[in-house]
């Protein structure tokens, strides 16, 4: 390397006995002083003096915009006091000292987003489905520090809709360990009764998994990676290998089957029964009159098909064996235009009770039966019996509380995630197995078919380049209050009549 022209000692010789250099006043630099000096004064004096005109209402707020706001607010493009507080800086009147001491806080503090985040809450409470109620925190409760609403939701970027959340906003304190170490510390201080859940209407039956010790304060950069590579982690209900907490019997493999004949002209498939809700967001809950009747009819005596058990109420099926007799006479009323055999009714009924005496032995005999077996009707010479001439015990959990049989209620979830927002509209183009196909293999209601991350990854990957993979997809910031749950009987109406029920409606 070629040795330089000069040391740096021969350098300095050329300003020695020049030190004073800089304190002495130079034209050029009187001359940017006094520029600067006199754009910054005219600029203030020109806020000023344009500020007092808007009090009187004689000009214009636009000198002041930043730029355009989005088309969320653009009714209050000329009304800049819906969201900016004049009183923070101006108040009745400006004055040297309050002027100063804003100056002096924007300097230590910056900007100032209280009184914003104020109007924020104060109109979004008035305007729903936006609304946030006071008494709840705008995140989870052990969020160290609720980030300001201007943090995440900026304005004056453009007069189209608002710039969605960025996913480095989220990462800002989810990919911050010390952060998500402090929430956690935070979160044991805390009851579980104020973390809020996620159900969108009062009616859906929620899943709802125990909160973890830490809350969900694991560090994460991204959705799509592999949890060990800092990704998002695996899904609650699967990571838990939560079993569904129905008591309803069913075997979904079952129902696949070769043998099952088609049902109404069609093959049994998803879409029989799982049908999308008149948004298309969520699934209608299974119910035994429009999904289940067809095939298991409740035909407790299989020489008279006809005749059905009513369903949903122990009562009254107990009330329907109890008047069997009366039964039969309506059935053979109905039927002896048409058939021979029931003409004559006393004898029709004679004839089919002393066949279900026969079989059962006894009254007590065959009421137990219809409760506590599972298929009394099956006999070891018959052809595989059909599910039409199955007991109760089939399909649902049943014991004896003294003499009175109790089944157990179903209890058919509507959200498995309710920590995600998941909307089945948006997903009509892919089958129902490529995100469910363990169902085929399925035999136990206990196991839970919802897929893991990996399945939503395989689309949901800047990898894959098919759809967003952002944290906003899924998940809200703002965690709404907790709303009540409820189960709703959809199973049979409540304005059928008393002797219809008996009877079976849909015979």
């Amino acid at each position: 390397m070629a040795a330089p022209g000069r040391t740096q000692k021969q350098i300095a010789e050329r300003y020695k006995g020049n030190l004073g250099y800089y304190k002495r006043k130079h034209p050029w630099r009187v001359a940017r002083f006094t520029v600067s000096f006199l754009a910054l004064a005219g600029g203030l004096a020109a806020i000023i003096a344009y500020q007092n005109r808007i009090f009187r209402r004689q000009a214009s707020e636009e000198f002041f915009s930043s730029g355009r706001i989005s088309s969320h607010h653009a009714k209050y493009e000329q009304d800049c006091a819906q969201c900016h507080d004049k009183n923070a800086a101006m108040g009745s009147e400006l004055t040297l000292a309050k002027f100063k001491s804003v100056v002096k806080d924007r300097f230590h503090h910056g900007i100032d987003f209280k009184s914003i985040d104020h109007k924020c809450e104060e109109c979004h409470e008035k305007n729903p489905p936006f609304g946030m109620k006071k008494e709840y925190d705008l995140h989870e409760p052990n969020v160290v520090e609720n980030r300001a609403c201007s943090i995440c939701h900026q304005e004056h970027l453009g007069p189209g809709p608002m710039s969605k959340v960025a996913d480095s906003q989220c990462a800002s304190c989810h990919n911050e360990r010390a952060i998500m170490e402090a929430s956690a510390k935070k979160g044991t201080t805390l009851p579980p009764k104020v973390f809020h859940l996620r159900p969108d209407t009062p009616q859906q039956i929620v899943f709802e998994r125990p909160r973890p010790d830490a809350g969900y304060t694991q560090v994460f950069s991204s959705f799509h990676r592999d949890p060990a590579r800092g990704g998002h982690p695996e899904f609650q209900l699967i990571r838990d290998k939560a079993p569904d907490p129905d008591t309803l019997r069913f075997n979904h493999a079952r129902h696949f089957a070769s043998d099952i004949p088609p049902v109404k002209g069609q093959k049994l498939d998803c879409n029989y029964c799982h049908k999308p809700d008149p948004q298309g967001r969520f699934y209608e809950r299974i119910n035994f009159q429009a999904h289940c009747q067809t095939c298991h009819a409740l035909q407790f005596d299989e020489r008279n098909p006809r005749l059905h058990l009513p369903h949903g109420d122990v009562n009254l099926v107990r009330t329907f064996l109890r008047t069997l007799p009366a039964q039969y006479a309506e059935l053979a009323r109905s039927q002896k235009e048409k058939q021979p055999g029931y003409n004559d009714v006393k004898t029709f009924i004679a004839q089919q009770m002393n066949g279900l005496r026969r079989q059962f032995g006894s009254d007590a005999a065959f009421e137990n039966a219809v409760f506590l077996e599972i298929d009394p009707y099956k006999r070891e010479d018959a052809v595989p019996t059909k599910a039409n001439f199955s007991g109760c015990a089939h399909c649902h959990a049943v014991k004896m509380d003294g003499r009175m049989p109790v089944v157990t209620k179903p209890y058919l979830v509507d959200r498995w995630m309710p920590q995600a927002n998941f909307n089945h509209a948006k997903h009509a183009s892919v089958s129902c197995e490529e995100c469910h196909a363990q169902a085929r293999q399925s035999k136990e209601t206990s196991q839970v078919l919802m897929p893991d991350k990996a399945k939503c990854v395989a689309c949901h990957s800047p990898e894959t380049k098919k759809v967003s993979s952002a944290c906003i997809t899924c998940h809200t910031y703002h965690a709404p209050g907790q709303l009540v749950k409820m189960e709703v009987r959809t199973d049979a109406p409540a304005s059928s009549p008393f002797k219809q029920m008996l009877l079976g409606a849909n015979r």
